[in-house]
C-alpha cells in the first residue's frame, strides 16, 4: 500500500467552529459539528466515510492516527466526514437521530449515494446504532473493538450458545440509544437474514477487554470479514487491522475480495 501526505484535501470544519471545552460537559450542538475531508475541494465524490470517535476522542482523532491519511493511499474513491458525536449525545439518546438528521440526510442531499461507517470502541457501538435507525442511508459498517455496554448482557448471550441462540426479545424498538438488548436483537440479522444487513467488517485486538463482545458478533460473519491483532484496545492496534482492510477497500474492491483477516 502506498502512503501520502493529504496536500490535496480540504480539511474543514462544518458548522460553527468546534469549542472543545471538558469533555463530559460539552455541547450536543443541533446540526451536530463535524470534520469534512475531500478529496476535490472544487467537486464531491459519491461514496463517503463517516467516522464514528470513540469516547473522549475529538473529530480529529482519526485524522491524528493516520487512518484518513491511509484511506486517501489506498483508495480517493471516498470522500470523508468524522463527526463531533461524542458522549453527550449518547447520554441525551439523541446520537443516532442527530447523525441520521445532520450527517446521512445531508450527504444523500449532496449526491453522496454510497456510504460507509467506521467506528471504533464507544464509536463501534454508536455506528451500530446509527445503522439499525438508518438502515436505508447506510451500506456498510467498520468496526475496531466496539464497546457493547453491558458485560452482563454479553455474558447471558455467551451462556445461551452464542447470539444466534440467545433470544432476548427485540428490546424496546421506540427507543434510539442506548438499548444493548435492543442492539443485539438487531444483530442477530446477521445469522437470520444477512441479505438485510449491511455490509460488516469487525477488527479486534487479541488483548482487547472487549474481544468476548466482539467474538458473539463476528462468529456470524464471513471469515474475511473479521481480524484479530496483536495488542489491546488502542489505535496502534485498529490501525494494523485498518490497513489490512485498505489492501482492498470494500468501497473499492477493484475484483478482490476485501479481506480484514490477513
Amino acid at each position: 500500500m502506498r502512503h501520502s501526505p493529504l496536500p490535496l484535501l480540504l480539511v474543514a470544519l462544518l458548522a460553527s467552529g468546534c469549542q472543545y471545552g471538558a469533555y463530559f460537559f460539552r455541547d450536543t450542538h443541533r446540526p451536530m459539528q463535524a470534520l469534512e475531508v475531500r478529496m476535490d475541494p472544487s467537486t464531491r465524490r459519491t461514496c463517503l466515510l463517516v467516522f464514528m470517535p470513540g469516547m473522549l476522542n475529538l473529530p480529529d482523532a482519526y485524522l491524528e492516527h493516520g487512518f484518513i491519511a491511509d484511506a486517501v493511499a489506498a483508495s480517493r474513491r471516498c470522500d470523508v466526514v468524522s463527526v463531533d458525536a461524542h458522549f453527550g449525545y449518547y447520554r441525551d439518546r439523541t446520537l443516532a437521530r442527530q447523525v441520521g438528521r445532520d450527517i446521512l440526510l445531508v450527504a444523500e442531499e449532496r449526491g453522496y449515494t454510497d456510504i460507509w461507517i467506521v467506528g471504533s470502541s464507544l464509536g463501534g457501538m454508536g455506528a451500530l446504532m446509527v445503522a439499525r435507525e438508518n438502515p436505508e442511508h447506510i451500506d456498510g459498517v467498520v468496526l475496531f473493538g466496539p464497546f457493547f455496554g453491558d458485560d452482563a448482557l454479553v455474558r447471558t448471550i455467551a451462556d445461551a450458545g452464542g447470539l444466534e441462540a440467545w433470544d432476548g426479545g427485540e428490546g424496546d424498538p421506540s427507543v434510539f440509544e442506548p438499548d444493548p438488548a435492543a442492539l443485539w436483537s438487531w444483530l442477530r440479522g446477521y445469522a437470520t437474514h444477512p441479505e438485510r444487513m449491511p455490509a460488516l467488517y469487525v477488527g479486534v485486538g487479541a488483548d482487547d477487554g472487549m474481544r468476548t463482545g466482539v467474538e458473539l458478533l463476528t462468529a456470524l460473519l464471513p471469515e474475511t470479514h473479521h481480524g484479530l491483532a496483536p495488542g489491546g484496545h488502542a489505535w496502534d492496534t485498529w490501525r494494523v487491522l485498518w490497513r489490512r482492510l485498505l489492501v482492498s477497500p470494500p468501497w473499492d474492491p477493484r475484483g478482490e475480495e476485501p479481506r480484514i483477516d490477513r
